[in-house]
């Protein structure tokens, strides 16, 4: 049988990069990492609000559904008392019927007590009404009053989440302001200003370059520039979206396996027995 013969060689290139460049890439990191942490922290006391507001809502309702239930129950007793007073009138009528000569006054009298009788049940259908309606308002009230408790306990653990959340916020912004800041007066002014101009126009300043492609832009780089960047001699900016590119041969693809010396080949060759 045949031995297999020598592994090929594969070089794999360290990564080379300008100090700035490194540095500022950190420097991006960081500063991302930064204005996240603001925005949380600024977003945490905006969504503890629209919680609230929310309760708020609810504590409305509550306050309709009891001035509602309020207003039934005051146009119920209104209503008694008017059939009451009907019923008086009815009363009154009958005496003075007992006391009337004429048929047309008797009839006349009779026709207020049949009024007075129609009133009565209107009012009745009213106040049966009322009655439904009381039903409905309290199922509201009730549910109202629940969804209140819910919302409360909501809102307090989203106030301690918050505060939580807000100190450990706090705590990191803490530590990376001062790093950020070191790392701004490591790199050199020129650089910085490029960086901070850049970043303000784009969002971004730094652009990994691949395949002799600015990967930000996607706009092809000149071979000698591309060349440059490899090297990581000297900062240098895509001529397209003017970002500072950098090179990392671990996106790259890998290099091709060298092919073996003469020497090598003759040592394998003698290191493999002849077939039988």
């Amino acid at each position: 049988m045949r031995r297999k013969g020598k592994c090929a060689r594969v070089t794999i290139n360290p990564i080379v990069m300008h100090p700035d460049v490194e540095k500022l890439l950190q420097l991006e990191e960081v500063e991302r990492e930064i204005a996240r942490l603001r925005g949380e922290v600024a977003a945490l006391p905006r969504r503890v609000a629209e919680i609230e507001a929310k309760l708020a809502g609810i504590n409305a309702d509550i306050e309709r559904a009891r001035k509602s239930l309020k207003d039934i129950e005051a146009n119920r007793r209104k209503r008694e008392g008017d059939i009451q007073s009907l019923q008086q009138k009815i009363s009154k009528y009958r005496d003075q019927m007992l006391a009337v000569k004429t048929n047309q006054e008797y009839k006349a009298l009779g026709g207020e007590i049949n009024f007075a009788e129609q009133e009565i049940r209107l009012i009745e259908d009213k106040i049966l009404e009322g009655m439904l309606e009381t039903e409905v308002r309290e199922r509201e009230l009730k549910s109202a009053e629940a969804a209140q408790k819910k919302q409360q306990v909501e809102v307090e653990k989203e106030k301690l989440q918050a505060r939580a959340r807000t100190e450990e916020d706090q705590k990191r912004l803490a530590e990376l302001t001062p790093r950020r800041d070191a790392l701004r007066q490591a790199v050199s002014p020129e650089h910085v200003r490029h960086y901070d101009r850049v970043t303000k126009l784009r969002g971004s300043a730094m652009a990994e370059a691949l395949d002799q492609m600015c990967l930000a832009c996607h706009v092809q780089l000149r071979p000698q520039v591309y060349l440059d960047i490899m090297a990581g001699e000297t900062v240098l900016t895509c001529d397209s979206c003017d970002r500072i590119v950098y090179f990392n041969p671990a996106h790259a693809a890998p290099a091709e396996a060298a092919p073996p010396s003469p020497k090598e080949t003759a040592e394998t060759a003698a290191a493999e027995p002849d077939q039988d």
